[in-house]
C-alpha cells in the first residue's frame, strides 16, 4: 500500500497554526496587562478561519501578524528588562506570518494547477 503524499501547503499551514496558538498561549500568560490580555483575544479572530484553512482567512491575518511583530519589536526596545521575551515573541510571530504568507501561496499554486488539471 502506498501513501497519498501530502500537498506541500500542509507544512506551512502546520507552523502558522502551531505558532498562533503559541502567541495566544504566551501572551495570554506571561504578559499580565489589559492591553496584552486585549491583543492575545484578538488573535481569537481569525483562529476559525484558519482552522478550517481558508486562503483569504490566511491572507488578512498576515497583515494582522505584521503588527503584532512591530509593537513586540518596539516593546523590546522600550523596556530593556524585557528584551529577551519581547523578541522573543516577535521572532513567534514572525514565524506565524511567515506561515501564513507560505501557506497563502502554496495553496494558491496548488488550486491553478489543480483547476489546471481538471
Amino acid at each position: 500500500m502506498s501513501a497519498v503524499p501530502r500537498p506541500p501547503s500542509v507544512y506551512p499551514r502546520a507552523l502558522a497554526l502551531a505558532a498562533h496558538l503559541a502567541l495566544i498561549v504566551l501572551l495570554m500568560a506571561l504578559l499580565r496587562s489589559p492591553l496584552a490580555l486585549a491583543a492575545a483575544l484578538l488573535l481569537f479572530v481569525p483562529l476559525p478561519g484558519m482552522l478550517r484553512g481558508r486562503r483569504y482567512t490566511h491572507a488578512w491575518a498576515s497583515m494582522l501578524l505584521v503588527g503584532y511583530c512591530a509593537l513586540l519589536l518596539a516593546n523590546g526596545y522600550a523596556q530593556p528588562q524585557a528584551r529577551a521575551l519581547m523578541f522573543g515573541l516577535a521572532a513567534l510571530a514572525a514565524a506565524d506570518f511567515v506561515g501564513l504568507v507560505l501557506y497563502v501561496r502554496i495553496s494558491a499554486r496548488e488550486a491553478r494547477g489543480a483547476a489546471a488539471a481538471a
